[in-house]
């Protein structure tokens, strides 16, 4: 269902005062990260390489040992730099990237990584041509999809403008690639 606005058409439950966040911060909210590394056991070191305020960071060290790195600087791991220009081969990759590019992130992640590598996404990253093509060919084993809304938080912070906490229309899961799996991809609900 939409409502009608001045400029056209709004999803109903989205905002026309905010823009989208400077640089793509949308944290992942603690209970996310955790319902995947009680999910998932991750061989080796894990890169965390859009670790923003490191939320996701904080979460994955209590069960590997974590490099952290983002372009932006927020506090915490290295800052400046961009995952998308290194080389440096590491056993995981878990992150959030920025939700434009998914696929990109994904398929660097890919190159980079020995073992599996773990991207939190909108569940529509399922959809379109392209994505289709690169998701079909690749490792993907598992997808799981939240039964629960997970709603990232703007800017790092738990709350809106008005203290109250976030909301969101959309669907998030994670995407789970294995290196050495070859199969279709399962889903499951976290």
């Amino acid at each position: 269902m939409t409502k009608k606005t001045m400029k056209g058409f709004q999803l109903a439950g989205t905002s026309l005062k905010r823009e989208r966040v400077k640089d793509d911060f949308y944290a992942t909210p603690e209970c996310a990260t955790k319902s995947l590394m009680e999910k998932e056991v991750f061989i080796g070191n894990v890169w965390e390489c859009a670790c923003g305020d490191g939320m996701m960071s904080r979460v994955i060290e209590k069960y590997n040992t974590t490099i952290s790195t983002d372009l932006v600087y927020r506090g915490y791991g290295k800052g400046e730099v961009n995952f998308l220009e290194q080389n440096d081969i590491v056993d995981n990759i878990v992150t959030n990237p920025p939700f434009k590019l998914f696929q990109e992130f994904a398929e660097q992640a890919l190159l980079l990584s020995k073992n599996k590598v773990a991207l939190f996404g909108k569940l529509q990253a399922l959809e379109g041509q392209k994505r289709a093509t690169f998701l079909e060919s690749s490792p993907l084993k598992i997808v799981y999809v939240f039964k629960k809304r997970v709603n990232p938080l703007r800017n790092g912070s738990p709350v809106d403008e008005n203290g109250k906490p976030w909301a969101s229309t959309m669907a998030f899961a994670w995407y789970v690639w294995e290196k050495s799996y070859n199969g279709k991809p399962q889903i499951q609900w976290i």
